[in-house]
């Protein structure tokens, strides 16, 4: 092992004290998804409860039913009494009331709602506790050897528990057999009755490449999160537990999937050369661009420009946004710009981007 792997487990994961059922809240572990290879594992096989992350499960069979014909997007889902009664996070469904399943997807994918959780189960299999059963079956057929369900939303239950190498084997199934409805992942809201629901993952929009997949919280649990990111067409799959604050769960665990990475030779820091040839002359005023991402794909670059505009409208309001086409050792980037900034403004600007964590550099 390396010094800086062992520095960084040390730094990442504190192990706490695991007890003799071989229970530990703090865990994490990355993959490779094409070839499956753990690249990187901590607590990976000690028993968590997988809190929201067990919605995975239960779109992971909604999804299986839309397959098999068995539903379709517009199959509407009765609300029981004992769904609505769900506590949040929820849509607040009334008794008697219908969702289409469309909708139920979002909802679950989106929101995390507990209640749409529940509909869910009672429609497919007539009660959550057979629902359970269904889940538990799935996941034995996908090799989730140290998983048991016991709902189909994460709320608490002593018996309900999962790995982090069985998420990550969920995870990987999900995107591997359904990977249309996976894109449905890559939402950042959706909009139901009027109202607009935002997405949970704060991770998926700043990571480059993220595109999935699901948080999750209790407090017996910690934050938990399933995620997924694909750069340079490697994809790999990280799963951390036991996160102290949203925050720091992503943090640490952006922390590991950079330099898995970077240790798959993925990401390295390169000099970049505008394709356009650049005129010798005078640099005018305001001629200072800022640079606040690089992609693969012009959408990710267009996505990049309209999150940066709705987040920090004080920094882009009056400026120009741009998209510009730039080769990086032979491969074509498109880099997502601002433009017309004074060179006062140019490096405060990327001084405020920065103490958000968010990625910027200059261009003159």
């Amino acid at each position: 092992m390396s010094a800086f792997r062992y520095l960084l487990i040390s730094f990442f994961i504190a192990v706490i004290s695991i007890t003799s059922e071989s229970f530990a809240k703090k865990a994490a572990i990355v993959i490779d998804f094409d070839s499956q290879e753990v690249l990187f594992e901590v607590n990976a096989d000690t028993k968590n409860y997988p809190a929201s992350l067990t919605k995975i499960m239960t779109l992971y069979i909604l999804f299986d039913q839309l397959k098999k014909g068995q539903l379709t997007n517009q199959t509407k889902l009765k609300v029981s009494r004992i769904a609505a009664s769900r506590s949040p996070s929820k849509l607040y469904l009334e008794e008697g009331t219908n969702i289409k399943v469309e909708d139920a997807i979002m909802a679950l994918i989106i929101k995390s709602a507990n209640d749409v959780a529940t509909v869910v189960a009672e429609n497919i299999a007539g009660s959550e506790k057979e629902f359970a059963k269904l889940m538990t079956s799935y996941a034995r057929k996908l090799g989730m050897a140290n998983t048991t369900f016991k709902n189909a939303s994460g709320l608490p239950n002593r018996a309900q528990l999962t790995t982090a190498r069985d998420i990550s084997i969920l995870s990987h199934a999900l995107i591997y057999n359904f990977p249309e409805k996976y894109k449905l992942f890559n939402k950042q809201k959706f909009t139901y009755k009027g109202k607009t629901y935002k997405t949970h993952n704060k991770l998926m929009l700043s990571y480059e490449g993220a595109d999935g997949i699901k948080t999750g919280y209790i407090r017996a649990s910690g934050f938990q999160l399933a995620f997924s990111a694909v750069r340079d067409n490697k994809r790999l799959i990280g799963v951390i537990f036991g996160g102290d604050t949203g925050k720091q769960r992503d943090r640490s665990l952006k922390i590991i999937m950079d330099k898995e990475f970077a240790e798959l030779g993925i990401n390295k820091k390169v000099t970049k050369t505008v394709i356009t040839k650049k005129e010798t002359k005078k640099i005018e005023p305001n001629s200072y661009s800022i640079v606040v991402g690089t992609f693969k794909y012009r959408n990710s670059a267009e996505k990049q420009i309209k999150l940066i505009k709705s987040k920090y409208p004080k920094t882009t309001n009056t400026k120009t946004s741009n998209i510009v086409l730039i080769k990086v050792s032979g491969k074509q980037l498109y880099e997502s710009r601002f433009e017309n900034f004074s060179k006062k403004e140019a490096y405060a600007a990327c001084k405020r981007l920065k103490k958000y964590n968010r990625d910027c550099f200059i261009r003159s």
